[in-house]
């Protein structure tokens, strides 16, 4: 069958729906882009009120295009329980990992014949990406006050640590280079007592040319063992290391498990043993009770940090959450005059990480381009050649800083 795929969301969600077009692809599926495919499986978000309203703008979309007797089929964290319902069959992350079964045998009543599972995926060996996504965890014990994820994932689970050996040796196996460990929160994986340390070690240890990436942690998670691994060559020296505000009160009310003290030490600390080490994030802006004073705050830290990338998002009131019914709401143009702001500064600090690399010498990952070719360091900062190199090759590079979103690379 032709199967189109829709994706919102987290590198979560992305590994879950590229392994499950992994097993659509074993079974000679085609995966396709045009909308009159024999299947649409649209794989939501519900971050955010507006995530979720994407999501249903997807699948009502789908309704009007997909092909006659074409089925449609909704996943993900907005999918609510599995039923049903106006021509849409809803599956639940529950059974996600089940949706190529349910393809060809779309009437089976699975929740009553097969058990729940949130890690019985292939691994992604067929993902069209040059690095893949791992799934290692998933689920978050911490309830931020902003946050719906813990009512749509649960409580936080870890897959078993063989499997995730073998499915990361199989990734190495299809030549993928870059591999990203994955989950809600990472940080939290254990496993039988084995922590997220003790498998990155096991991860690290085995052979092959590849580069070992970690997604989003927490700062409360940076162990001084974790930060003595980054000496390791094939672990990327960047971490996604969320902020939220730069604000105290503001973390509190959020329900975040560190001060703003805390982040900085952190940060400092890594700095001092890889002064180019590399730290994105993400920050709200416009939260309940958020004033000026805070809200500087939070973009002090921001400059005492450097950020090559702040991902800035204006607060939205989501329904089940706690801060949703907090007093002292911000408007939305105050929304929006702060997001201007940050991501005023946020262009700057990116420039000035950057110049960093001016005449530094490091290891790009390519990924492709037209006339040209793309990728990654081992820092996590673009980069682009000017000329033709096979993609999924690792090569040394001198960059130069450029005034751009990227850096300019010559190969040695």
């Amino acid at each position: 069958m032709k199967i189109k795929i829709s994706s919102l969301g987290c590198r979560l969600n992305i590994s879950e729906i590229e392994s499950v077009s992994t097993a659509l692809k074993l079974r000679g599926h085609v995966i396709v882009s045009e909308n009159t495919a024999d299947v649409h499986i649209i794989n939501t978000c519900t971050v955010t009120s507006a995530s979720e309203a994407s999501s249903r703008k997807l699948w009502n979309k789908a309704r009007k295009t997909i092909s006659k007797n074409g089925i449609i089929i909704v996943t993900g964290c907005a999918s609510g329980l599995d039923r049903f319902e106006d021509d849409l069959y809803f599956v639940s992350n529950d059974y996600k990992h089940f949706i190529p079964d349910l393809i060809e045998n779309i009437e089976i009543d699975y929740v009553n014949s097969i058990n729940a599972s949130r890690f019985d995926y292939l691994a992604p060996f067929m993902s069209s990406t040059t690095r893949a996504n791992l799934k290692i965890q998933d689920g978050c014990n911490n309830f931020c006050s902003f946050c719906y994820i813990p009512i749509v994932r649960g409580h936080t689970q870890s897959k078993p640590v063989t499997d995730i050996v073998n499915d990361f040796k199989k990734l190495i196996d299809a030549n993928f280079t870059e591999i990203v460990l994955t989950g809600i929160q990472i940080a939290n994986y254990n496993h039988n007592g084995v922590k997220l340390v003790d498998l990155l070690k096991k991860l690290l240890s085995i052979d092959g040319n590849f580069r070992l990436h970690l997604s989003s942690i927490l700062p409360s998670a940076v162990s001084n063992e974790l930060i003595d691994l980054f000496e390791n060559e094939k672990l990327v020296k960047h971490l996604s290391m969320s902020l939220q505000s730069g604000s105290d009160k503001i973390l509190k009310l959020m329900n975040r498990n560190y001060s703003t003290k805390h982040y900085i030490d952190t940060v400092n600390k890594i700095k001092l043993k890889y002064p180019l080490f590399n730290f994105t994030t993400d920050l709200i802006v416009g939260f309940p009770q958020e004033t000026d004073f805070d809200f500087n705050d939070s973009l002090s830290i921001m400059k005492d940090v450097g950020f090559s990338q702040t991902h800035i998002f204006r607060y939205s009131q989501r329904p089940g959450t706690s801060a949703s019914t907090l007093k002292g709401q911000i408007s939305e143009t105050i929304k929006k005059e702060r997001a201007k702001k940050a991501g005023e500064l946020n262009i700057a600090l990116k420039k000035e990480y950057y110049k960093k690399f001016d005449g530094i010498e490091s290891e790009m990952l390519t990924e492709g381009g037209k006339n040209y070719t793309q990728g990654f360091n081992n820092y996590y900062v673009p980069i682009r050649v000017n000329q033709k190199i096979p993609k999924n090759t690792l090569i040394k590079v001198i960059t130069h800083y450029n005034d751009d979103n990227f850096l300019e690379g010559v190969p040695l």
